[in-house]
């Protein structure tokens, strides 16, 4: 047995475990945007230039400057996977961005779970 999770720390790692989850999915999403279309991605650049002016206004904040980052970085990642000639390098990279995503936020969410149990 070991000692209880502070609250605080327990919040973080189900806040953590459920923005992994949705980011993930959201950038296999981003993925399948990206790939519609034989040449140039219309609605992939329509996208990218959504996330990534969303993930500018998110980092004015001080404290989601680093969220806000990530979104811009998403949003640049998926108009790399709308162009013809490096089409399948951004779309792998979505892949492997989205599986970690997921991967982090399910071992978040194991750990939340486990440390919840233990207060129960």
């Amino acid at each position: 047995m070991g000692d209880l999770i502070p609250r605080k720390e327990l919040t973080r790692q189900g806040v953590t475990g459920v923005a992994g989850l949705f980011g993930g999915v959201g950038l296999f999403i981003l993925r399948g945007i990206a790939s519609i279309g034989g040449g140039i991605s219309i609605p992939g650049l329509v996208a990218a230039g959504i996330i990534s002016l969303a993930g500018l206004v998110i980092a004015t904040g001080r404290e989601d400057r680093r969220a806000g980052l990530y979104t811009v970085g998403a949003g640049i990642l998926t108009a790399v996977a709308s162009l013809p000639l490096v089409k399948g390098v951004g779309g792998f990279l979505l892949l492997i961005a989205g599986l970690g995503l997921v991967g982090g936020g399910l071992w978040s969410l194991i750990k939340f779970w486990r440390n919840l149990r233990k207060r129960m």
